[in-house]
C-alpha cells in the first residue's frame, strides 16, 4: 500500500496545476487531499486524477471538502456529522479494505467528528480500517512546540479505538511537524503534528510493514501549508 494524505490549503487555488503534477510523479495507491473544494481549482484536480486512472470521491463542507482517489475501484459514502458547519468526512470501501478520509474543523466543533470516526472504526473491526487525514488535533505533549495553542478534543483523540502509525513506529520521543502557525509581529510561529493515519489490529495484521513518514517537500515549495502525510508498505 501507498498513499499519500495532503491537506491543499484552501482548495489548491492557482497551485492546483502543480499539487497535480507534485501527486503524478509519486504515483501512489490512494490519495486524499483535505480542504479540497468544488470549485474551479478542485475540478482541475478531479479531472487530472481520473485522467491518470483514479477512481475519484469528493465530498463538500461548507467551504473545505475531502477528494479521496484510488487507483483501485470502492464503493463510498459522505458521512459529515449533518450538524457540521465545516469539516468534511468520507468513507471508502475496497472490499477487504475501508478508509475514512478526514478534514477536521478548529475547536470543539470537532467534537462529533471524533466521536463519528470511533463510530466507524468500531463497526469495522472486523475488517482492515484507516483513518487517514487532518485531524487538527494532536496531543498536546507530544504534538506541538510548547508555545503553540493547546488543542481541543485532546481526550477523544487519544480514545481512539484505533493506532497512531506514526507514533507507534517513531515512538513518544519522536517530534516532526506537519503544519507550521503563522508568524505574526506579536507571535512567533509554531509546529504542530495535525496529519495523521490511524489504523485498527486488522490494517496492521494485513499490512504488518506499513511505514508513515512526512515528506515536507510540498510546504518547502509552496504548494500548500501543509507536509505530506505518506504510508508506504
Amino acid at each position: 500500500m501507498y498513499s499519500i494524505s495532503l491537506n491543499i490549503y484552501a482548495g489548491g487555488s492557482d497551485r492546483a496545476p502543480a499539487l497535480l503534477k507534485w501527486l503524478a510523479e509519486r504515483s501512489p495507491d490512494v490519495i486524499a487531499l483535505p480542504e479540497w473544494r468544488n470549485n474551479a481549482p478542485g475540478a482541475v484536480l478531479k479531472a487530472g486524477l481520473e485522467a491518470r486512472g483514479f477512481q475519484t470521491a469528493t465530498t463538500n463542507g461548507a467551504a473545505n471538502g475531502v477528494l479521496l482517489a484510488a487507483k483501485r475501484p470502492f464503493q463510498f459514502r459522505g458521512c459529515t456529522p449533518p450538524e457540521a458547519t465545516n469539516g468534511a468526512l468520507i468513507v471508502a470501501d475496497f472490499g477487504s479494505l475501508r478508509i475514512l478520509a478526514a478534514y477536521f474543523p478548529q475547536r470543539k466543533f470537532k467534537a462529533p467528528f471524533f466521536s463519528l470516526c470511533a463510530a466507524e472504526a468500531e463497526a469495522s473491526h472486523s475488517i482492515p480500517f484507516l483513518l487517514l487525514g487532518d485531524l487538527n488535533t494532536g496531543r498536546n505533549d507530544l504534538d506541538k512546540e510548547p508555545n503553540g495553542a493547546r488543542f481541543d478534543c485532546v481526550d477523544q483523540f487519544k480514545a481512539l479505538p484505533l493506532v497512531d502509525l506514526w507514533r507507534v513506529e517513531h515512538g513518544d520521543a519522536a517530534r516532526d511537524w506537519s503544519w507550521f502557525s503563522r508568524k505574526s509581529a506579536k507571535r512567533r510561529s509554531n509546529g504542530f503534528r495535525i496529519d495523521h493515519a490511524f489504523a485498527n489490529a486488522a490494517f496492521r495484521e494485513r499490512f504488518p510493514n506499513v511505514r508513515c513518514s512526512y515528506d515536507h517537500s510540498p510546504r518547502g515549495m509552496e504548494l500548500t501549508d501543509h507536509s505530506a502525510l505518506i504510508l508506504r508498505g
